[in-house]
Parts: C-alpha cells; structure tokens; sequence
C-alpha cells in the first residue's frame, strides 16, 4: 500500500471513528501504528541525502612522516620555496606550517585537516612527479607518452618547482623502494581513480594523481597495510573533491542503506564511483531522484 492510499485509509477510518462505529473504531487502532510509521518516515530527500561536512572528519592522521624528503625536493629543484611560499602569503596558517616543512627535516606524522588539505595536495604533487618509480617508468605516460612526459597537468601544469614540471619526471631518488614495494605500489595505484580525470593513479596526468601516487609510496614504504592505504586514500579524495564524495555517500545510502563509515573504500576508490564518468554516472541518478540539484561544480587540478 503506498503513501496516499494509506493516507485516504485514515481519512476514512478517522471519518468513521467519528461517526462511532464500532467495526471504524476497532480498525482504526489496527491501522494507526501503520499511519504513524507513515507520518514520520522521511522522503528520500530528507533521508538519504548526506551532506559533504558528513563524509570529511575534522582530520585525518595519514600514518607516514615527512622525513627529509621534501628538503630533498627543495635541494633538486622540485619545488622552488620562493615561489611556493608566496603562493600562501595570504594564508597565514598554511604559510607557517610550509616555512616548517621547507626549512627542516619533520619527523611527525603528517595530519589533513579540511584546512590544509590544498597544501598537503600541492606538497604530495612534486613528489608523485618526480620520484622515481615504476609507476613512472613502466605506467602509460612513461611509455605511451615517452618524450611527451611534460604535456600532462601534473608536469607541465607543476609550476612551484625550480625546475621544467616534465624534466622532473622520474628523476628523483626520493623515497627507495623494494621490488615487492614497487609491485604494491603499481596494484595500489591501478585500484585508486579521482573524479576529475577517468584515469587511475597508474596514469597521474593530473595534480590530483600525482598527489595520490606520492602518498601511496609514502604509505608503502612506511609498511603501511593495503587495506589502510585504500582508507586513508578515500579520506583524502573525499577532502580534494568533497562534493562528489558527499554525492557517492547519497548512493550508498539511497541505494545500498549503508552509512559511508560501512563502506569498502577499494570499492569506492574504485573506477564505478571514483572515476570522472563513474562520478558522473552516480551524479545522473542521484539528479534523477531529486536527490541533487541539476547543477553541480567541478573542482580544478591547477596549484
């Protein structure tokens, strides 16, 4: 029975109670707790909409350190701190805790919060581009594009270095990794896509990319397990591209009744949801159930 007959239900049965029959009265207590579950339940819209300050934690500690290892991109030309520091000079929170890390090794784990996701981005950037990895070496830009390395966003887009975002790529003894670390890097990287581009971090031909790529050697080389590198990998996606994330939570929930803390993040980070098109595909739907407004803003890949 849906929503209106149950409501013309009542209206009847509420019309008879008060006529005083006895057989309305008694199907009237029969039917009411039906009615009352009725007249509370929330629309679709009220009820499965999640919102983006839901999806994103107020922080997020990402389990791997620094170390000396952006010293070493500002000592090879990776990033140039001049250029890089104006680009916060009006952002006084961020261009402190810049100065820190360009100056001085740092030994503390590296915390996202919602308020400097945009530095830690564009400090993971430089990283994913330029340490060498086979990911670089051996994925589609290194081979397919070879020669053409810099005519990506995430090279040629790479503009806070001291030195040409593509003479960059793959150039840089930054982080070592194992063989074996080498092959996880490469499964990871193939199983994580951003909604901005419809390429996985396997293909980081954008900031966004390059950015995850970077984490993702951190996170491995740190021995960081797989199913906590797909965790805080979603959190960071989720603080780059918050919309879309609070979009993806809407599906689950509209579709699958399951809260975004219950979600497989492989599952999400993967190319049926994280994807530009599979991003697109859920916005679609969720457009069709009037569960989003038919407008909707895309984030940049730009510093």
């Amino acid at each position: 029975m849906d929503r209106k007959t149950l409501v013309l239900v009542g209206v009847t049965l509420l019309l008879g109670f008060a006529l005083g029959t006895k057989s309305a009265r008694e199907n009237w207590q029969l039917e009411l707790p039906r009615l009352a579950k009725v007249a509370v339940t929330p629309t679709p819209s009220q009820s499965s909409v999640v919102s983006a300050a839901e999806v994103l934690p107020p922080s997020v500690n990402l389990g791997v350190k620094w170390g000396d290892i952006i010293i070493k991109m500002v000592r090879g030309g990776a990033i140039d701190k001049t250029k890089f520091l104006a680009l916060y000079e009006s952002r006084p929170a961020d261009l402190d805790q810049a100065k820190k890390l360009l100056e001085s090794t740092s030994n503390e784990d590296i915390v996202v919060t919602q308020a400097n996701s945009a530095l830690i981005l564009n400090l993971l950037w430089p990283l994913g581009i330029a340490n060498k990895t086979n990911v670089l070496s051996q994925g589609p830009i290194g081979t397919q594009y070879k020669g053409k390395e810099g005519s990506f966003a995430s090279t040629g887009g790479w503009t806070l270095g001291a030195r040409d975002g593509g003479k960059l790529f793959n150039s840089q003894n930054l982080i070592s990794l194992t063989p074996q670390q080498e092959t996880l890097v490469t499964e990871i990287s193939q199983n994580i896509y951003r909604p901005c581009c419809g390429n996985s971090t396997y293909f980081p031909d954008c900031n966004h990319g390059a950015a995850m790529l970077g984490f993702i050697e951190l996170a491995v080389a740190s021995g960081m397990s797989k199913d906590e590198i797909y965790k805080k990998a979603l959190v960071l996606n989720s603080y780059w591209f918050p919309q879309t994330y609070a979009e993806i939570a809407t599906y689950m929930k509209s579709k699958n009744n399951l809260a975004w803390k219950d979600v497989n993040p492989q599952e999400a980070l993967g190319v049926d949801y994280s994807s530009g098109q599979g991003a697109a595909k859920v916005n679609k739907e969720l457009q069709a159930t009037g569960l989003v407004p038919k407008v909707q803003g895309g984030g940049g890949c730009g510093v």
